[in-house]
């Protein structure tokens, strides 16, 4: 497991090559056509881009992130931006039991490839727990195709594997974001195996 210690001094150092300066095409558009407002978690939230568009659309949204920098830089910005988001320290495996069967939407963008192999399941079966019963996490994943990580490649079979038992998949697609440092990603929409 990486320590929370090892997050922040990337964050330090400026080296949180993961962070875009905007949120993905992809999101845009699947926020556009929510019909209704959610409770959105973003679990491995970072500086907060994928955080404050759902606020901005209205969304109610809780942030978790477990580098206090991260956390400390994302509130900044929610009250410099007038957006509304809860952001809470903690670990994606281990979300606060407030969290528990009271979110309808899992936004995943760059959090289960970032975790280390032996951390994918439990962070999996902890975003399952925390969705209502008629809740989904949508998951943006991408198949770079590269050896080590973080971010670790996540081609669809595997995505398969680490789900299994814990999420129905409903629908996988690919798509192109304009980003050609980010080819090769697909939209997962994932629904819990209630036991």
């Amino acid at each position: 497991m990486f320590e929370s210690s090892s997050w922040n001094q990337r964050y330090a150092e400026g080296s949180d090559r993961w962070t875009l300066e905007r949120v993905p095409a992809v999101l845009e558009q699947l926020i556009a056509i929510q019909r209704e407002r959610h409770r959105v978690l973003i679990p491995g939230a970072g500086v907060g881009h994928d955080a404050f568009a759902w606020a901005r659309a209205g969304h109610e949204v809780v942030a978790l992130d477990f580098a206090p920098l991260a956390v400390e830089s994302m509130r900044a910005r929610a009250s410099e931006l007038g957006v509304s988001v809860e952001v809470l320290e903690a670990d994606v495996t281990a979300p606060p039991e407030q969290l528990r069967g009271v979110i309808d939407l899992v936004w995943e963008q760059t959090c289960l490839c970032a975790l280390p192999p032996d951390d994918r399941r439990a962070y999996l079966e902890a975003m399952a727990t925390i969705l209502r019963p008629s809740g989904s996490m949508i998951a943006l994943l991408w198949n770079h195709g590269d050896e080590g990580g973080p971010p670790f490649d996540m081609p669809p079979v595997l995505v398969e594997q680490l789900v299994a038992g814990v999420f129905a998949i409903r629908r996988r697609e690919r798509v192109a974001d304009g980003l050609s440092t980010r080819a090769n990603q697909y939209l997962w929409w994932l629904d819990p195996i209630r036991r």
